[in-house]
């Protein structure tokens, strides 16, 4: 899978690092430029199974009788019920770059990372890193 942001214009748009500008590649008459990141589900999954908290997850969310993405989601749920949804990430901040970014920066060689300040339980840490 692949997070993709694609940007239409009428004249064409030379940026580096972003591919194209293709002409009518998606709507005709109209110029494309488009950029994103490759394998997103890879680096989704990377997040949560490389995180402390992954086997803890998977114990929770086999008794619940779910897979630990539909846990997840259920999770988040739950929280968004306690706490404003726009705080969530306020203490977290992440580099996805964990295989190298495709663009804008198009460099193989960058490497990822995740900070956060949260002091809850594990589950609740994946959770937002999840999100």
């Amino acid at each position: 899978t692949t997070a993709c942001h694609e940007a239409i214009s009428n004249d064409p748009v030379f940026v580096p690092g972003v591919w194209g500008p293709y002409y009518s590649a998606m709507v005709p008459g109209l110029w494309l430029n488009e950029g994103g990141q490759s394998a997103t589900g890879k680096l989704i999954d990377h997040i949560v199974q490389g995180h402390a908290a992954f086997p803890e997850l998977q114990a929770k969310a086999k008794s619940s009788g779910q897979n630990v993405y539909a846990y997840l989601n259920n999770h988040l749920e739950l929280i968004k019920k306690s706490l404003p949804v726009g705080s969530l990430t306020v203490d977290l901040h992440v580099w996805p770059d964990f295989h190298g970014n495709r663009s804008p920066l198009a460099d193989l060689t960058l490497k990822g990372m995740v900070k956060n300040k949260y002091q809850k339980t594990y589950t609740h840490t994946l959770t937002i890193c999840y999100l």
